[in-house]
């Protein structure tokens, strides 16, 4: 294995604990099916995460769960979770956005989208797609924003609103799974505990079986989309994916931020809260979606 950046070490422990709970390398139908299950037992649910940060919550669609504070409004996020593709539902990390809801004034679709092996990613970038339609009905800004693989999918799904002509305000990727490329960080996390280069192999291999859509990491043809938001960490195996991901939307004159935060594994932030890391990129995605409703980006 190649040398790889060292993990901060206030994270370091929740990496050790993250190994002794999920799957490493996922590489069959029968691996998939029990990472899909202990992500199920990791899994919060609406009733949860509203408590958590003083908001309500309805479901104003089929698969649709809007998070919102005490105040009207102004800008809506669709939030995608993550999962690898494979696995999670709407409530996985909803957090990361629904903790600006009553600062921004904001409010928080988080939205199921269907799973490989049992769907294609033409499907999940659909059913996306439409929640993304019904959102924008009543003429509020709209960001898509994934995590994830629900970074991959959000980035696929903006490039398909642009050709269909669907405004969005913004985009935001935190830590997405763009695609399969061998880049020097996938060589780095072979074996990585918080999802390994084999696991991502198997995972986007299962979605795009049978699909017309590319994994968005593959593709040039970015010119048109909104002002874009990522993150990595130093220590993950999307990092070089990432990277050059906003280089190809700078290279298509995009409003593109990048974060890159030293020493954090993938997802560090919502295993590690505390840490003085993971607040920095909090902060930093809050102060993005003040800019975007400021119209500032």
């Amino acid at each position: 294995m190649k040398p790889r950046p060292a993990v901060a070490p206030p994270l370091r422990q929740g990496l050790a604990e993250l190994a002794g709970i999920v799957p490493t390398d996922v590489a069959s139908p029968a691996e998939v099916a029990e990472y899909r299950r202990i992500a199920a037992q990791r899994g919060t649910t609406a009733d949860a995460v509203a408590h958590s940060r003083g908001l309500s919550w309805s479901e104003p669609a089929e698969g649709i769960t809007l998070f919102l504070g005490e105040e009207a409004p102004v800008l809506r996020v669709v939030f995608l979770h993550g999962g690898g593709l494979i696995a999670g539902d709407r409530f996985d990390g909803v957090d990361v956005l629904a903790r600006h809801c009553a600062a921004l004034r904001l409010d928080v679709w988080t939205c199921e989208y269907p799973l490989s092996p049992d769907a294609t990613f033409d499907a999940m970038v659909a059913r996306v797609v439409e929640a993304v339609v019904a959102a924008a009905k009543d003429g509020l800004p709209i960001v898509l924003a994934g995590q994830s693989a629900g970074g991959g999918v959000a980035a696929a799904a903006a490039l398909e609103c642009r050709d269909r002509g669907i405004d969005l305000a913004g985009l935001m990727l935190v830590c997405p799974m763009l695609d399969d490329i061998d880049t020097a960080s996938a060589g780095q996390f072979e074996g990585d505990p918080s999802w390994s280069s084999s696991s991502n192999r198997t995972a986007w291999a299962m979605a795009l079986e049978g699909s017309v859509i590319a994994a968005p990491g593959r593709r040039q043809d970015l010119a048109g989309l909104p002002p874009v938001y990522l993150d990595a960490g130093s220590a993950e195996v999307f990092r070089d994916s990432i990277t050059g991901f906003a280089a190809s939307l700078w290279a298509c004159g995009i409003s593109a931020e990048l974060h890159v935060w030293s020493g954090g594994f993938h997802g560090f932030d919502c295993v590690v809260e505390d840490a003085v890391v993971s607040k920095e990129s909090h902060r930093a995605r809050r102060e993005w979606l003040r800019r975007v409703r400021n119209g500032e980006v």
